[in-house]
């Protein structure tokens, strides 16, 4: 694992001035190449929040270095290709999937990348053969898709960018049983990748209320607490499993109240 934080957090806090809630309460945090981290915590406890501060999409205040730089407000876009925020409800623009596909090559930070990157329809027709996708749905529009095959082309399409670090909002969602299995199983595949060069080592985020998949997906686990964050050691499973367990049963008890 690398000794270098590709991510640090420093007292990273949000307010939301419309409700006066303090949504993220000075949250540091490290995330170095090699992570897995689950992220668990009620509903409404910061989960999303911290993720979206992670990938820059909502303003914050507080320190974040990207493998010890501040990223410039002119980087934010280039620093969204090497983290990827993936949402529950991945979005998509009017337009096929492979217009959907070929889209992120199109921006300005692509081009600027330095990988010298395009898209080809070969190595997409691959990607979606690993989810038992026919090669034609690259031609249907993304608005007909089902959620679990939107959520599936999200993955592809993030991917295809070559991303060092992942952040996984409950991704699974809208997924079957077979279709977790092998979402999860693309993960671990891309994570494990690049753990021969501690220099490439890539990293996740994931965040469910699924104890069994936490436990899968995993290496450590930390839990949002009104958007205060705590962490709980790697060697002590059992404690890991019953925080999980309790914030299980918090969110059913609050899903009963509200039935």
């Amino acid at each position: 694992m690398s000794k270098t934080p590709l991510i640090r957090l420093r007292d990273v806090s949000r307010h939301d001035n419309s409700t006066g809630k303090q949504l993220l309460n000075a949250v540091s945090l490290q995330v170095r190449g090699g992570d897995r981290i689950g992220l668990v915590g009620a509903s409404g406890s910061g989960k999303s929040t911290l993720l979206r501060a992670m990938a820059m999409l909502d303003r914050f205040s507080g320190e974040l270095l990207y493998q010890e730089k501040q990223i410039t407000h002119d980087a934010i876009p280039s620093y969204r290709r090497e983290v990827i925020y993936m949402s529950q409800r991945p979005f998509f623009t009017y337009g096929t999937v492979e217009e959907n596909l070929r889209l992120p090559f199109q921006f300005k930070s692509s081009q600027g990348s330095g990988r010298g990157r395009s898209f080809q329809t070969e190595i997409a027709a691959t990607a979606l053969d690993r989810f038992e996708l026919p090669a034609q749905i690259l031609d249907q529009p993304c608005e007909s898709l089902s959620g679990g095959e939107q959520q599936m082309i999200a993955l592809i399409r993030a991917l295809l960018m070559e991303p060092r670090i992942l952040l996984f909002d409950e991704p699974t969602a809208a997924l079957d049983s077979d279709a977790r299995d092998k979402y999860e199983q693309r993960i671990q595949e891309w994570h494990s990748e690049s753990m021969a060069d501690p220099e490439a080592e890539r990293a996740f985020l994931w965040t469910s209320h699924d104890p069994a998949q936490i436990d899968r997906m995993t290496g450590k686990i930390i839990t949002m607490d009104q958007g205060t964050l705590k962490t709980f050691p790697e060697a002590d499973p059992n404690q890991q499993q019953s925080q999980i367990d309790g914030e299980s049963q918090h969110d059913q008890s609050a899903e009963a109240l509200n039935d």
